[in-house]
């Protein structure tokens, strides 16, 4: 053998296992450096691949070059694309292996509609052993009837003598890769893993041993589900010695698989460690391959492979963020313990020495999930303790309790016993007391229940109060915190507030959710300042092991802070920092909901097209997950259409989503108030006034008794019932009053610059303008002090580059008319024009655009532009009647009679002076 053969030997391994491109590189680097050994390890590497693919009986024979092509170009030549096989009809070709070919297949026999994968044996490979592998493999599945196992539909052999079968189509990606392209963390992971152990211990159960298991043979659907295939080199538990094996995957194999020894279940449970260490570890142990055995039949057996967790602290930092943590020493702490177990165990290069079955290995999977403990692990008693303690995470509710106490029992060991007994004692009985009153209830499911939901509250705090926990009081502040978010579930703020503040006074070891707890709330209640306070302290505490979703949850309360305080470009920076955070980890429900915030931020801005797009993209990602996330996007949808003039559009949308609210939570929920209020305006503005007051008096009872009087929100009601009086011309109610008392609401809450203070300050500058005044000289006054509200209105507008609504500019051009002074036409030209401006990004039937146009013809009479007057009088006419009902239109086709007869009288004047 010569030189470079031997060095290429040598280097097969380590570069068998590294990523693709670090491979490629360390090639590139090679083929520079020495080309003949270069040359060899290339042409060992692509043997070794072809080995993995398929048939190899002699594991030095050349492998067939046919057998290396790929899918797309063979899919371009492939004969049998058209084809009809028994009832199908061949569409397109799916994947290719080292014996057979799966396509997509339709029934095309008239009878019904079905999609199957149909798998071939591959022509060119076609032998008598490879038949028979093919027809086992079809028998294999036609004894097996698992949800987790592709299981056989139909089966027979074409018109040239060749098998094929149909098998259940799977819609889904590669379990690693689906894993990675949604960032799943090591819980999700694991779940996955446990589905898998199912399915097998399915097949063992039927004496069908896998053989195979590896990445590219499990596949994920869309749902989450896993999905085992590929029983082509499965083998009988029941049989005695071992058949020579049509293949293998260097890496997945188990040791043994070339002794010759008779299948055993061990075999599945090493490639599912193997699998482990993929999924989990992001990265295979280096492992002897079955190429280079080939070479030396006497080569040692593998040693025993390390860690996950050594392994894991060498990815890349892409790869820890893949996996739901911040830092790849993140990834290795949680890997550690149980987790590294259970895959040393499962991957012992001496079978006697694994788990004896594939339900042994999920055991100890599932014990993980459940916070039990791990048999594998051998852990002594404080390891039991712990667990014991956590097993009492029995609801969602419960969550965040057991995890601190998990945190608390990884330290248990310096505690003396007595304490550590006493305080596990504590928190077991703590969890009793949620377990007993709560039940198996959720957070939807409190939600869901809200004649209960406050009752199962108030007792499991009089239970958990009636405890004796003054010792412990980080039992009790876990406790405190639980209680308080699950209060501001069922719309509770104000207990909720209550609880996070005393739950924040005692906590010592776990600060940063009941931080983030604290702010949400006090954003909630309309106090940014203290918000912003609470979450920026947090932020600067936290260290590298606080959980990805306390840390989203601080950035995003500190970015409604900020806007909320008028620091703009800072809440657009924090909420692209927690944006990009939640892209990284693959939390899709986060994205969601800061997509809904940006959405409502675009909004403001009057951006309607930016406020779509991330609308309706965080519909997409929370619409299966998180029901209430997407229907606060949609919330903010029907805001977007209205402001955008689509008063029917918005009137429809709404009504679908209270009463999808009511149904999730009950009649009394804020979110069921808010929604209340605004289809109330919705009504106002299509003139259903009756129907508007209703909502109102609706949304006004649940506002008072979760907000009280002092509330933005109670403001933004007020502010619509001043709305519903100024569009009602029956409406008796003080609309001046009501507003001055949502101005000084919103005064005590924001800055004096804030766009929800500017709004209201507009709506009151244009009431004035509206009330009949004593005298003439009142009248003056008055407009004047319109004028000057809407001005300064105005300048503070351009500040803060929030513009305001266009009636604002059209207010203010109605009352510099009636002031007419010296340059207030000129003034209101040029306020009308920037309207105009500001108006295209609305519809063209859109209700201020016709202000706008009756406004600029009555100006253009005042100034004798008879023309133009003429133009925007024919343009208003002509729209009139495909306006949308509303309370505007008769006043509309008076104003426009009336200004169609100064304009006769004006052209007639001056007919006769030039006459």
């Amino acid at each position: 053998m010569s030189t470079s053969a031997i060095r290429a030997l040598a280097l097969f391994d380590e570069y068998t296992t590294l990523p693709p491109i670090a491979r490629a590189e360390a090639l590139a680097s090679l083929a520079r450096d020495d080309p003949d050994t270069h040359g060899a390890l290339s042409r060992l590497l692509a043997s070794d691949a072809a080995f993995d693919a398929g048939l190899q009986p002699d594991p030095l024979q050349r492998f067939p070059r046919a057998a290396l092509f790929d899918s797309a170009s063979a899919s371009a030549r492939d004969p049998l694309l058209g084809r009809r096989m028994g009832a199908w009809r061949i569409e397109r070709l799916v994947s290719i292996g080292g014996m057979g070919a799966v396509y997509e297949a339709q029934r095309d026999d008239g009878q019904y509609q079905q999609r199957v994968a149909l798998k071939c044996i591959r022509r060119e490979l076609s032998s008598p052993r490879l038949i028979e592998g093919f027809l086992r493999e079809r028998d294999t599945l036609a004894a097996l009837d698992h949800p987790g196992i592709a299981g056989l539909i139909d089966g027979g052999v074409d018109v040239e003598g060749t098998p094929w079968f149909a098998m259940r189509y799977v819609q889904g990606m590669q379990i690693d890769a689906w894993c990675d392209q949604r960032r799943v963390d090591l819980r999700q992971r694991v779940t996955l893993l446990v589905q898998v152990c199912d399915a097998l211990a399915y097949a063992h159960a039927h004496d069908v041993l896998h053989q195979d298991i590896k990445p590219s043979n499990v596949m994920v659907t869309e749902d989450g589900q896993a999905q085992l295939l590929d029983f082509g080199l499965t083998a009988s538990l029941t049989s005695r010695g071992g058949a020579p094996r049509l293949a293998m995957s260097h890496g997945y194999t188990a040791p043994e698989a070339l002794s010759g020894e008779s299948p055993r279940a061990t075999a599945d449970v090493w490639s599912l460690g193997r699998l482990m260490y993929c999924l989990l570890g992001g990265m295979l142990p280096l492992t002897r391959s079955p190429l280079l055995l080939a070479f030396n039949a006497q080569a040692e057996a593998d040693t025993a492979a390390p860690p996950m967790s050594r392994l894991a602290a060498t990815l890349p930092m892409d790869a820890a963020r893949a996996r739901g943590c911040t830092t790849v020493a993140q990834l290795a702490r949680r890997l550690s313990g149980d987790l590294d177990a259970i895959a040393l165990r499962a991957t012992d290069p001496q079978p006697e020495a694994r788990y004896a079955s594939i339900s042994e290995l999920r055991a100890d999977l599932q014990a993980w999930l459940q916070a039990r403990p791990v048999h594998a692990r051998q852990g002594g008693i404080v390891y039991r303790l712990a667990r014991g303690v956590a097993r009492h995470r029995v609801t969602a509710i419960v969550a965040a309790v057991s995890l601190a106490t998990l945190a608390v029992a990884g330290g248990m060991a310096t505690w003396n016993s007595r304490r550590l007994a006493h305080e596990a004692a504590e928190t077991r009985a703590l969890s009793q007391v949620f377990e007993q009153t709560l039940g198996t209830a959720t957070l939807s499911g409190l939600g869901a229940t809200p004649m209960s939901s406050h009752q199962l509250l108030v007792d499991a705090e009089r239970r958990m109060r009636a405890m004796d926990l003054r010792e412990h009081p980080d039992v009790q502040a876990r406790g405190l915190a639980v209680l308080a978010r699950n209060y501001m579930a069922i719309g509770d703020y104000a207990r909720a507030t209550v609880l996070a503040q005393e739950a924040r006074a005692l906590q010592r070891n776990d600060p940063a959710s009941t931080a983030a707890t604290l702010a949400a709330l006090l954003n909630l209640q309309g106090k940014p300042a203290q918000a912003g306070q609470v979450a920026q302290a947090a932020l600067i505490a936290l260290d590298d092991d606080t959980p990805t979703p306390v840390r989203l949850q601080l950035l995003t309360e500190q970015a409604r802070s900020q806007w909320h305080l008028l620091r703009r470009a800072d809440a657009q920076q924090t909420l692209g920092e927690a944006l990009a955070l939640a892209r990284q980890t693959g939390d899709d429900v986060a994205q969601a909901e800061l997509l809904v915030l940006r959405g409502q931020w675009w909004l403001r801005q009057t951006r309607f097209a930016e406020a779509e797009v991330d609308l309706q993209a965080a519909i997409a990602l929370s619409r299966d997950r998180a029901p209430l996330v997407a229907n606060a996007a949609r919330f903010v949808v029907a805001q977007n259409v209205m402001a955008l003039g689509h008063m029917q559009e918005g009137h429809a949308l709404l009504t679908r989503l209270l009463a999808d609210y009511r149904r999730q939570l009950g009649d009394g929920h804020p979110l069921v108030g808010r929604t209340w209020r605004l289809l109330a305006h919705a009504d106002c503005a299509l003139g259903a006034f009756q129907a508007c007051q209703a909502g109102l008096d609706r949304a006004e009872a649940i506002v008072r008794r979760d907000y009280g009087e002092q509330h933005p929100e109670y403001a933004d009601l007020l502010r619509v019932r001043a709305l519903a009086s100024l569009f009602d011309p029956g409406s008796r109610v003080d609309g001046t009053a009501l507003l001055r008392q949502a101005d000084a609401i919103l005064r005590a809450a924001y800055p004096p610059d804030h766009d929800d203070v500017q709004r209201v300050e507009s709506m009151l500058a244009r009431r004035l303008l509206t009330l009949p005044a004593q005298t003439p000289e009142a009248r003056r006054r008055q407009v004047a002090e319109a004028i000057d509200m809407m001005e300064k209105t105005l300048a503070l507008s351009r500040r803060t580059r929030l513009p305001l609504p266009a009636l604002h500019r059209i207010s203010l051009v109605e009352a510099l008319m009636e002031r007419d002074g010296p340059g207030d036409l000129a003034y209101a030209r040029r306020l009308l024009d920037e309207n105009t401006v500001l108006l295209r990004a609305y519809a063209p039937d859109f209700a201020w655009r016709r202000f706008n146009q009756v406004l600029d013809a009555r100006l253009a009479l005042r100034a004798g532009d008879l023309e133009r007057a003429d133009a925007q009088l024919s343009a208003l006419e002509a729209a009139l009647p495909q306006l949308p009902a509303s309370s505007f239109r008769p006043a509309w086709r008076e104003e426009l009679q009336k200004m169609r007869a100064d304009l006769t009288v004006q052209r007639g004047q001056r007919n006769d002076t030039d006459g």
